[in-house]
């Protein structure tokens, strides 16, 4: 009897952890960030950014824009992955919210087929148009192997986390630190750490 449930735990156990691996290797979260650093002590978001999310050859992956007033940037293409408009909705309607958690769903697989592809940035903020930015793509993955403990802040689906920051100066138009350290030269498409 002993040796029974010992196997049916074991199996019980095998199966939460390989849905916590399977969920955290298909489904993904990426989080944009444009910041405007002409005022080196006081850099604040881009509320008006237009992006383009292209690979190495320079095909476009995506769209993503920047909402006023505060600059938080959102997935726009393909429209059947953008949640945002449905995502406004969902804290006054069960009906939206719904909708939501199927988009979101839709779009945190989508993400895994092409983030880590992601190169290159053409962006747009008013008059400023700087194309084929060199971009690295941060990632983050959950700890898949807790995702079962039934605590606030720990468990829960497990999803690969991707993180884009672009810092420029719009005043001059032109590139700048990211918000990590590193320095992106335009012209050779290389990312090196800033000394501070």
């Amino acid at each position: 009897m002993r040796h029974k449930v010992a196997i049916t735990a074991g199996l019980i156990a095998a199966i939460i952890l390989a849905y916590g691996y399977w969920h955290v290797s298909s489904h993904g979260s990426l989080w944009i960030e444009v910041l405007d650093v002409s005022d080196r002590e006081h850099s604040r978001s881009i509320a008006d950014a237009e992006l383009r999310f292209l690979d190495s050859t320079g095909k476009e992956l995506a769209q993503a824009r920047a909402e006023d007033p505060y600059g938080v940037v959102y997935l726009s293409q393909p429209v059947s992955y953008s949640c945002h408009e449905v995502e406004k909705q969902a804290p006054f309607s069960l009906q939206a919210r719904e909708e939501w958690d199927r988009c979101f769903e839709r779009q945190s697989r989508w993400l895994m087929t092409w983030v880590r592809e992601v190169k290159f940035v053409d962006l747009k903020s008013g008059v400023c148009r700087l194309p084929k930015i060199p971009v690295s793509v941060s990632e983050y993955t959950d700890s898949w192997w807790i995702w079962w403990v039934p605590l606030r802040h720990i468990g829960g689906r497990p999803y690969t986390s991707f993180r884009i920051s672009i810092a420029i100066n719009r005043d001059r138009c032109t590139m700048e630190s990211d918000v990590f350290g590193r320095i992106t030269t335009p012209s050779s498409g290389r990312v090196k750490t800033a000394r501070r």
